[in-house]
């Protein structure tokens, strides 16, 4: 579980007074609902108070939603996404992945503020169901350390 992380759970960097939103994809709710309640779990751990969860109908609508989140709260500190893109026969997934990635790097720059980015392709969903905790701890650990270095500038 986060195992190739660069530091152990303990020493991940504190999110107090941290306003914080989760934003889904309703696809794959299971495995989801893995991923944000291991980043809901470790974010309070980490005295995070504040966390907004919002479930969109899909991945692609993901950035929109960040877009919108930041436009209502100017408070609002950090967005963690988390989705799952299965391959099928088409080459869709791979339209969805780019396009997520690259909203999501637009309304980041936009509100210079981070969007971490757990919406994971995958071509067995085996795979995202062993990765679930891993990717709530993972989105967990980019937040606060982003979080942590720029309030430290």
């Amino acid at each position: 579980m986060a195992g190739h992380l660069p530091k152990q759970v303990e020493s991940f960097k504190s999110l107090e007074n941290s306003n914080i939103a989760i934003i889904t994809s309703s696809w794959h709710v299971e495995i989801i609902n893995e991923m944000v309640s291991s980043a809901k779990g470790l974010l309070n751990k980490l005295g995070n108070k504040s966390i907004s969860l919002h479930t969109l109908p899909g991945s692609l609508e993901l950035p929109l939603a960040a877009k919108i989140l930041f436009n209502k709260n100017d408070k609002l500190d950090a967005i963690i996404a988390f989705g799952i893109i299965l391959k099928g026969d088409t080459s869709h997934n791979e339209t969805v992945e780019r396009e997520v990635a690259n909203g999501f790097t637009l309304v980041s720059q936009e509100f210079s503020k981070p969007i971490i980015n757990e919406v994971i392709g995958v071509s067995d969903i085996e795979f995202a169901k062993q990765r679930a905790t891993s990717k709530g701890i993972e989105a967990v650990y980019a937040v606060s350390e982003f979080l942590s270095w720029k309030k430290n500038l």
